[in-house]
């Protein structure tokens, strides 16, 4: 039950019936018998190959698990052929500017000619434009075309688009934040310089300061040790002259105690001349007394 169920699914009915499609252009088959590729390629002209790419992503959508993708891929799949058809009735609406002519039976000459024989747009695309053409005005034919258009590449495209978008403004960012950082660096760089050049000044004006305070000492020093220098030798003078006083003191002192010296001994000297002959006289009282 479950084979038959299998077999009757429409996915599988749909790609072995997309497999048979793709055969018939390579191995004749019932469709390559009834010139059904011959209509085609009449009929779609260069949309037949938006017509293959239609049919394989639809057959491959219906494979796919996540129901959001799946519904994804359709919508392109069907804005593809959208953007293809106004693509071109765009064109064929272009070229019709360079017609002078604007009867209804020059302009189907015209659109058959440029669609058919130019780049074959198909039966379908120019029978459904000659219909349409005369009963719309051409600037609304025109801007709502050129909206079908941006609208369909926005879906296609919209994951694309948005990168691309988020790109181009992560590049402008990126352009804006580079300006702003040389900008910066160059600040900072300036700032460092200007500070570097206060630091310098402030440093040679520290060393200026320092010496000029080491020349203050040093000029304290010498001043000092000049008046030491004249303290040392006014106090030279001063012992010298006290010791000439004191040598001098010293002579007299001398010379006074010689001459007391001096005197002493001749007073001693008029002692002993004076003692000598009472002891002469003593003695020769003795002598006389022991004479008698």
């Amino acid at each position: 039950m479950k084979k038959i169920k299998w077999l009757f699914s429409f996915k599988y009915i749909y790609i072995i019936s997309l497999i048979y499609f793709f055969l018939g252009y390579f191995y004749p088959n019932l469709l390559q018998i009834n010139n059904i590729y011959l209509y085609i390629k009449e009929y779609f002209g260069i949309y037949e190959k938006l017509l293959w790419i239609f049919l394989v992503g639809y057959g491959f959508s219906m494979f796919m698990k996540n129901p959001n993708k799946r519904v994804v891929l359709k919508t392109r799949l069907f804005f593809m052929i959208i953007l293809g058809i106004a693509t071109g009735y765009l064109y064929l609406l272009d070229s019709l500017k360079e017609q002078t002519e604007k009867t209804i039976d020059s302009i189907q000459q015209y659109v058959i000619q440029v669609g058919l024989l130019n780049i074959n747009l198909g039966y379908i695309e120019l029978y459904t434009f000659l219909k349409i053409f005369p009963n719309v005005k051409t600037n609304v034919f025109a801007g709502s075309l050129i909206f079908i258009i941006f609208l369909s590449m926005i879906v296609i495209c919209g994951k694309m688009i948005r990168k691309l978008i988020v790109s181009v403004i992560n590049f402008i960012k990126g352009q804006i934040f580079r300006v702003r950082e040389e900008r910066r660096l160059k600040e900072e760089q300036i700032r460092l310089e200007k500070q570097a050049k206060l630091e310098k000044d402030i440093y040679d004006e520290i060393c200026n300061i320092q010496k000029a305070y080491q020349e203050k000492d040093r000029l304290e020093m010498e001043i000092e040790e000049v008046e030491l220098e004249g303290n040392t030798e006014n106090e030279l003078i001063i012992q010298v002259n006290i010791s000439e006083e004191f040598e001098e003191n010293l002579e007299n002192i001398v010379i006074e105690d010689d001459k007391k010296d001096d005197v002493e001994r001749i007073n001693e000297d008029d002692d002993i001349s004076i003692q000598i002959p009472e002891k002469e006289r003593d003695i020769s009282t003795v002598g006389i007394s022991t004479a008698n």
